[in-house]
């Protein structure tokens, strides 16, 4: 699919694996938003307004703060500033954690007999 490949390769410009980066952060989008991105646009259309204009699929409002700044850094229009695979796991590993402990708190807040965490 089109909509993977990030602004170096559509621009046939030397690329390293942070392409890779790019493209997993648009499937990790999907899975959050659970859409497609450029929904209304047909892969070339997508594929132009990525690579001429740099264009990112919307980050929702709702989103946790923790995935979007992934989101935001794994897209990162300069691949230098993309983090290796070895960050992002380490980034995700930092969002479970932070998911997981939202999830106690909300579950002690609804026990009919909450406890410290």
């Amino acid at each position: 699919r089109l909509t993977l490949f990030c602004r170096e390769i559509l621009q046939h410009r030397s690329y390293t694996l942070k392409v890779d980066v790019y493209s997993f952060d648009i499937t990790l989008w999907e899975l959050i938003t659970g859409f497609l991105p450029y929904p209304s646009m047909t892969a070339v259309q997508a594929a132009f307004v990525v690579g001429n204009k740099g264009a990112r699929p919307k980050i929702p409002n709702d989103c946790l703060l923790v995935l979007s700044d992934i989101m935001s850094c794994c897209w990162d229009s300069d691949p230098y500033k993309r983090p290796t695979f070895s960050q992002v796991v380490k980034m995700l590993e930092a969002a479970e954690t932070e998911m997981m402990t939202n999830v106690r708190r909300a579950r002690l807040q609804c026990s009919p007999h909450p406890t410290e965490i």
